[in-house]
């Protein structure tokens, strides 16, 4: 793998081609010891020139490489260039790429000349070349000024090691044509490249710290989430009341808050949710609160109703095999519950729902109506809920169909969310990308951030050591354990991370660790982290499952994916543009 400087790629870059291409530099078997500069991810850079070069390779006993790259359409049309990129935009320009890629070499070899010192002055004779990259077309009309060499494009996969080859050699025979056998000076060696990079870094390597990244792209996200809590003063005067928003827009948050403002004004209120990882986070989160915001239960609706069944005394056979567990919770415990509960005694003025979309059943329902003073369709509720992409226990039904089980039970006030003040930008054009959701352009942020890492692996060893080489970087730019999460489809016995030694990776819990974290994507529902790193993905074909895990990262996300999960994706990129 190759060492690339900046180690991050900026936020500000927009080009997925550029994107792509400074991933497969970064993964290229066989170039350890080269050093590859991108030029866009220069932060306050003082020669314009060095901008112009996308790529720059230096690699020992090969020599120095400008690379251009162009993603996207391409035509050249009496002597001009023509580009357009995924969205229709196009743009012309009268120089093209490989003049482009001359000038950027000889810029930087002309810099270089000039800082060298008295030690290094034969590395101003030092063996450079050009190339240019079209991933996205291929690309076959040859003009005056180029060669076939120089060119990769869409037939060259992602063999950018072979493309630098191919370049060195090009290079080389066209100049021992005009001048001879080429000088072995001329070709640097390891400590050449290193002293050169040295002289180059100053120019190069100022991105702006990972750490730093994720910080700016959260503190901007907090701002957003304030202004989620004005809907709080809507439901005052509404008894009833249906939430709904997609990942990001804040409901669990919400939930929180009204079942505070409702202990505050002394009602008996029960906050419920599905998800046990997220039940033991809202207790703990309850736990340090003065007893005065503190609701009378906070947790899952499937402990209450088990609570409920043990105060009476009632003895509970829990199932045997893995098939029947499913009956158990859904049929068995609500079944029982209603006989535990049908006294209605210490009954709540108010419940409030969060993952509402996975509690909507009608032997829910009735619980819920047993568990309400006034019972449901005269009592107080808050349901908060996605009903499109994050209903994933619901088999068959629509979230249209869950809306209508309430709907036949009473009247209630609707209220939709439309601002995502969890997840970056980046990190919102993946989930469209990825999972098809389409919604309006509003609901989505305007903070940006890193961008999403797409890390492919071959084998599952290989997995596990793209995964221990990602944590080590992650730490080395300074990104504490704690913020750190990495999700699965899979049991931790059945992941990759049951491999990994190099790092002490806790199960998640909520009452917090100082280490790195690992949940399954379901268990994970309804939480999230600053960075997450999604792991074992053979597959992207399951939309909802993947809504969920891509949600769950606040500025930060990494996904490590199969070969065959990495063709998927350019399939679903293609699917986007067309749309």
């Amino acid at each position: 793998m190759a060492r690339m400087l900046p180690s991050v790629i900026s936020p500000e870059v927009k080009s997925n081609a550029e994107r792509r291409i400074f991933e497969w530099f970064r993964d290229a078997p066989g170039t350890d010891d080269w050093v590859v500069l991108h030029s866009l991810g220069i932060s306050n850079h003082n020669k314009v020139i060095y901008g112009e070069t996308d790529f720059f390779v230096l690699a020992p006993c090969l020599g120095l490489f400008a690379i251009e790259v162009k993603g996207g359409r391409v035509k050249r049309e009496r002597g001009s260039w023509y580009f357009t990129d995924k969205y229709g935009n196009s743009s012309r320009k009268e120089r093209g790429p490989f003049d482009q890629a001359h000038d950027g070499v000889f810029s930087i070899i002309g810099s270089l000349k000039e800082r060298l010192d008295s030690n290094h002055k034969y590395l101003g004779k030092v063996f450079f070349g050009i190339g240019v990259m079209f991933p996205d077309i291929e690309y076959s009309s040859i003009g005056i000024d180029e060669e076939q060499w120089q060119v990769f494009d869409c037939n060259d996969g992602r063999k950018v090691r072979d493309f630098i080859l191919k370049i060195a050699d090009g290079s080389r025979q066209k100049w021992e044509e005009h001048y001879g056998p080429l000088d072995k000076e001329r070709l640097p060696s390891s400590e050449d490249i290193e002293y050169l990079v040295t002289l180059l870094r100053g120019d190069f390597d100022k991105a702006v710290l990972l750490s730093v990244q994720l910080r700016h792209a959260e503190e901007s996200l907090v701002e957003l989430t304030k202004e989620q809590y004005r809907c709080l003063d809507q439901l005052d005067d509404n008894s009833r009341c249906l939430i709904q928003g997609p990942a990001g827009t804040g409901k669990t948050l919400l939930a929180v808050e009204e079942a505070k403002k409702a202990a505050a004004q002394g009602e008996r209120v029960a906050l419920f949710c599905f998800n046990s990882n997220l039940g033991d986070w809202l207790r703990y989160y309850f736990a340090d609160l003065p007893d005065s915001l503190q609701p009378a239960y906070v947790g899952t609706f499937h402990k209450y109703m088990l609570s409920a069944i043990s105060k009476q005394g009632i003895c509970l056979r829990y199932p045997q095999g893995e098939d029947s567990v499913s009956t158990f919770y859904s049929e068995d415990i609500p079944d029982i519950a209603r006989i535990a509960l049908r006294d209605r005694e210490n009954s709540f003025d108010k419940i409030i729902i969060d993952e509402a979309q996975d509690l909507i059943t009608p032997k829910y329902l009735e619980i819920m109506d047993l568990c309400i003073k006034k019972g449901f369709n005269r009592g107080k509720w808050t349901m908060f809920g996605d009903f499109t992409m994050q209903a994933i226990y619901t088999g068959t039904q629509t979230g249209d169909d869950l809306k209508k089980l309430i709907e036949d039970r009473t009247a209630f006030i609707r209220f939709k969310l439309t601002i995502n003040c969890r997840n970056t930008k980046p990190i919102c054009e993946e989930i469209q990308t990825i999972t098809g959701f389409r919604t309006s352009p509003s609901l989505w942020t305007k903070v940006d951030g890193p961008p999403v890492n797409y890390i492919t692996y071959a084998s599952f060893d290989e997995q596990k050591s793209r995964l221990e080489a990602l944590l080590t970087s992650l730490l080395d730019n300074h990104i504490a354990e704690k913020k750190i999460t990495i999700l699965s489809p899979y049991k931790r016995e059945n992941s990759v991370v049951a491999l990994v030694d190099r790092y002490d990776i806790r199960d998640y819990r909520a009452n917090g660790s100082s280490k790195i974290t690992f949940c399954t994507i379901q268990g994970y529902k309804g939480l999230e982290n600053t960075v997450i790193i999604l792991v074992d993905v053979e597959s992207f074909q399951s939309d909802k499952l993947m809504y969920v895990a891509l949600s769950r990262a606040r500025s930060g996300l990494y996904i490590i994916e199969s070969e065959a999960a990495s063709k998927e994706y350019l399939e679903l990129q293609c699917r986007r543009f067309i749309q």
